[in-house]
């Protein structure tokens, strides 16, 4: 069935006149006529009565004419959601991110802002740690991936990075560490004797090694008192008085009444936050979203 010849069906039917229905669909009356016609045999039905003074709906008419509107909204509907999925407005991006990521305020900044500018897109947020996230890119798993690196990762064939932000690292203390009596930034050297609230397995690889050779780089190894595999437990463990902890800027943001953050003094030390997509060419939905970023 042609969907000219419900648009035609439906002109006429409204207007119950074929030449005023000719004259809206801007055709002459004899094709129209005609295509009426076809319409009906394919049907198997008379869809209209014409007499010398007027057309009115058959019954079989009638109850076509609901079904032959929706059958053409639903036609247009399709070609807006094609439409807009060519434009990037409509469909869906996975993103997977490290478990502090929407603590980097880029972050949270773009992911705020292609919520707000592209309402009809699904956004998966999928938390996997950045060792894992290759792979995942690679298997189509997901559209961009947010990482931390040493510096600027080093992906596999078929993949493009770059990074967003170096972050400091800073010390995570409690509120009543002696160390919160010295004024300004903090030596690393200071934390030489103290206990570390330090990185479990499951949280990655990259962030233990930058601060171990942080350490190192200082004259002493980490003497690691307990080990955490959340970002929140970290944090709960160092107001718990178990131990102070080096984290990214980003992860010193997660409130809790009894810790403070300090920066660190004379120390570049820095972790990259990067972006990983697919390579060459991005599609409309991940150069929006990198746009943004």
């Amino acid at each position: 069935m042609d969907l000219r010849h419900l648009r035609y069906f439906i002109a006429v039917a409204e207007e119950l006149h074929f030449r005023r229905a000719a004259e809206r669909l801007n055709i002459s009356q004899p094709p129209l006529s005609q295509q009426i016609r076809l319409l009906e045999l394919e049907l198997g039905t008379t869809l209209f009565e014409r007499t010398n003074r007027r057309v009115t709906l058959t019954q079989a008419g009638r109850l076509f004419l609901p079904e032959a509107r929706a059958v053409i909204r639903q036609a247009e509907r399709a070609g807006e959601v094609a439409r807009k999925a060519h434009r990037g407005e409509l469909g869906e991006l996975r993103i997977g991110f490290f478990p502090s990521a929407p603590l980097v305020p880029e972050v949270s900044r773009a992911i705020r802002a292609f919520r707000e500018t592209y309402p009809g897109v699904q956004l998966v947020l999928n938390e996997v740690e950045s060792s894992e996230q290759p792979v995942a890119l690679l298997e189509e798993r997901e559209d961009i991936a947010l990482v931390r690196s040493m510096a600027s990762p080093v992906v596999p064939t078929g993949l493009m990075s770059r990074v967003l932000v170096n972050e400091p690292l800073v010390v995570a203390l409690r509120h009543d560490h002696r160390l919160n009596r010295v004024k300004g930034p903090l030596p690393i050297q200071a934390l030489a004797e103290e206990q570390f609230v330090f990185y479990g397995d499951r949280m990655g690889t990259t962030l233990p090694r930058l601060v171990v050779e942080l350490c190192n780089k200082a004259g002493f190894e980490p003497r690691i008192g307990q080990l955490a595999n959340a970002n929140t437990t970290m944090i709960g463990l160092v107001a718990a008085g178990l131990g102070i902890a080096i984290v990214p800027n980003a992860l010193g943001r997660l409130v809790h009444a009894d810790v403070r953050v300090r920066a660190l003094a004379r120390c570049k030390a820095t972790v990259a936050v990067a972006v990983l997509t697919r390579a060459p060419k991005p599609t409309k939905l991940v150069k929006a979203f990198l746009d943004l970023l």
